[in-house]
């Protein structure tokens, strides 16, 4: 799509005040977050929760998460958008969603982001692989990947691991409505893995 593209111009400071040659007005950039808001909270589980849990912040590849929001114009190809960035890093906000998740299953008598509040009897960490726009000629797409582990920390061992994918059409062709479509495949990807994580190991199943 590469809406808001621009070329750069030369400027120079003067008396404190920012001169641009040839370049029309100052353009500042447009910061956004995801929108992932908490789901509702479930009813307990029969067979009770699980020890408490830590949420470890998850990974990101710098260019994907640390400032400008992603295009591929090709799959060979990465883009950014110069004046559309993100607030705040993906990866906070989405280990921020997954947290929220498991709090509201009740699949663990506590969820902390931070290690340091609790003394874990499982760590959930992992990594997003994919959050970015992808255009394919008139196709315009989101593309959201997620990744992540649960460790049993008395044992050391992977107790459950999984991936989840989500593509979502971007219906309006804005930046804006890019990252409401990377909102929506994030969301739809937090939810299934935190569906697989209950599937393998909440009490009773």
């Amino acid at each position: 799509m590469r809406a808001g593209r621009g070329f750069g111009c030369r400027a120079a400071a003067l008396a404190g005040v920012l001169l641009l040659a040839g370049c029309g007005k100052v353009r500042y950039p447009t910061s956004y977050v995801l929108n992932l808001p908490p789901p509702a909270p479930r009813a307990a589980a029969p067979g009770g929760a699980l020890d408490p849990a830590a949420v470890r912040e998850f990974r990101c590849p710098d260019y994907l998460c640390e400032g400008r929001i992603v295009y591929r114009p090709s799959p060979e190809e990465v883009g950014f958008y110069e004046y559309h960035r993100w607030a705040m890093n993906p990866r906070q906000a989405i280990t921020q969603a997954l947290a929220d998740s498991l709090r509201a299953r009740g699949l663990f008598k506590h969820v902390a982001v931070l290690e340091r509040d609790i003394e874990p009897a499982y760590v959930l960490s992992g990594s997003v692989e994919r959050l970015e726009e992808v255009d394919q000629g008139r196709d315009v797409r989101a593309v959201c990947a997620i990744s992540a582990q649960l460790l049993e920390v008395r044992s050391g061992s992977v107790v459950w691991s999984g991936t989840a994918s989500e593509t979502v059409p971007v219906e309006e062709r804005s930046v804006p409505g890019v990252v409401r479509s990377l909102s929506a495949a994030a969301r739809t990807a937090v939810d299934r893995l935190v569906d697989s994580m209950e599937a393998k190991l909440a009490p009773g199943k």
